[in-house]
């Protein structure tokens, strides 16, 4: 285990105030890493200061979209570590709702700071996992009806499914680089029982990572089906609708063909001309309404 002793563990994802004079002044952390602790916007990575040895890790985590744009986003979760004190705060407070409930708030124990780091991570990459999973059964759920009619809600929700692996792509791969840094040993030091640990990690966010792309992969070519029944659905309803455009253009190019006022063969018979008439535009249209259907026109497949 290792001998890096912290005293105190300050959480601030459930409170209100993050006051870095404060903290700054107190545990000798630079400003900055507290301005990036709490910018919604921070991407995944580690730094350290040489000056103070203090520690900034940023991690991200996943966490429920309360937009229409996805059903999963994901957010920078802070860990600033020094001799004194670790400081984890998340800048998005959904993040923060998902941590208060966790049961890592009460199993960590922060006076060895590399198992708690690790510990505290190790979980945020079983959320990614579980996640994913969720968005895989809804992928299915949507899948099941692919062969019948498209709906736009399926649309509108397999690309809430799509942006929402993009998002988790992207996390880990940064997440990625943050283990394979930690992993070099030059920030944290590592013992056994903590290799271990970092092992574990890295084969969960390997997990995450391939289990996201390949889900995005297949929800790729389900998009692309999708795309192919519509304009073949498109297509046979326009072939369907001109196929009988087409047949009743017949009778009415006759009648109007008749209806002109100069003399015209049959119409020396007026007591049966109308029916000879109305018997050759039916004969038309019967024998253009076959090739019709002997072509295939009236498919709607």
């Amino acid at each position: 285990m290792s001998e890096n002793l912290t005293r105190e563990w300050i959480n601030f994802s459930d409170q209100k105030l993050f006051d870095k004079s404060y903290l700054s002044k107190t545990y000798h952390i630079p400003e900055e890493f507290l301005s990036y602790a709490t910018d919604k916007d921070e991407s995944a990575r580690i730094e350290i200061d040489d000056e103070t040895k203090s520690l900034l890790i940023i991690f991200d985590m996943p966490f429920e979209d309360q937009t229409d744009v996805a059903y999963y986003s994901s957010g920078p979760m802070s860990f600033i570590v020094t001799k004194e004190v670790i400081i984890t705060n998340v800048a998005d407070k959904k993040m923060a709702t998902i941590l208060k409930n966790s049961k890592l708030l009460h199993q960590l124990n922060p006076k060895h700071k590399t198992s708690f780091v690790l510990h505290f991570m190790l979980a945020i990459a079983k959320i990614y996992v579980d996640k994913i999973r969720i968005l895989n059964r809804k992928r299915i759920l949507i899948e099941q009806t692919l062969g019948k009619a498209p709906k736009n809600e399926d649309l509108i929700n397999l690309m809430k499914i799509e942006r929402s692996l993009i998002y988790f792509i992207m996390s880990l791969k940064s997440n990625s680089l943050v283990i394979s840094k930690i992993k070099s040993g030059k920030y944290l030091k590592l013992y056994d029982d903590e290799k271990e640990l970092l092992d574990d990690l890295m084969i969960e966010v390997d997990q995450a990572f391939d289990m996201s792309n390949i889900s995005n992969r297949i929800l790729n070519e389900m998009t692309d089906s999708y795309d192919s029944i519509i304009n073949n659905n498109t297509n046979s309803v326009m072939k369907f609708l001109t196929s009988y455009s087409i047949i009743l253009t017949i009778p009415t190019i006759i009648f109007s063909f008749y209806g002109m006022n100069v003399p015209l063969p049959l119409t020396n018979l007026p007591k049966i001309s109308w029916e000879i008439i109305c018997l050759l535009a039916l004969f038309l249209s019967v024998l253009l309404t076959l090739f019709f259907v002997k072509k295939d026109y009236f498919s709607k497949r």
